[in-house]
């Protein structure tokens, strides 16, 4: 996607109003307002709002798909989900890609590209938990006789623990984060 500077500055304007307000309630001559232009030159750089938002949703999964990486399976179960964790926070640090995944979790309902980038996101994080879960399993640090539960329950919860971070920043979310992964791996230690 080739982008000028204001296209990219109308992009980010978009994402950052869309994640406080809902991109329903950005309308166009806000956007211009924020932004110091007319509302007609907007449509220089975009067809139409429609135009604009689908732009949103490429940019940013683009980013998204930068911000991929790779999680050790080195060490003991708790040490590998612990550092699981620490990659998907990752994920929600940069402010460009919070305000983005906002958008998404909160747009999903209304707008079709918004479901279809939630749908691969988490089927990601399944995809990257089920990876964690039988690789543990089969070296034989953790004993998980129903596979499909366990991951199951334990990408259910951590999605849970991620929508909560987008929410707010929950300073006792770490703590409940790391009990959660002990009393897991308590649950299906090797007896």
């Amino acid at each position: 996607m080739h982008t000028t500077t204001m296209k990219q500055q109308l992009i980010l304007s978009l994402l950052n109003l869309g994640s406080q307000l809902g991109l329903d309630a950005v309308s166009l001559s806000l956007l211009a307002k924020q932004n110091n232009i007319s509302k007609a030159a907007i449509f220089h750089h975009f067809q139409s709002r429609e135009a604009l938002v689908s732009e949103l949703f490429s940019y940013c999964n683009t980013l998204a798909y930068k911000q991929k990486g790779t999680i050790s399976l080195d060490g003991s179960a708790s040490e590998v989900l612990n550092r699981a964790m620490a990659h998907w926070h990752h994920m929600y640090e940069d402010e460009v890609m919070r305000s983005f995944y906002r958008i998404i979790e909160s747009e999903a309902l209304t707008h079709k590209e918004a479901a279809s980038i939630k749908r691969t996101l988490d089927e990601m994080l399944i995809g990257q938990s089920s990876i964690l879960l039988e690789s543990l399993s089969n070296s034989g640090r953790l004993d998980i006789e129903d596979l499909d539960l366990a991951i199951q329950s334990f990408s259910s919860v951590v999605q849970r623990f991620l929508y909560r971070i987008l929410l707010d920043d929950d300073p006792d979310i770490e703590w409940e984060e790391e009990r959660f992964i002990n009393r897991f791996c308590s649950l299906y230690s090797i007896q």
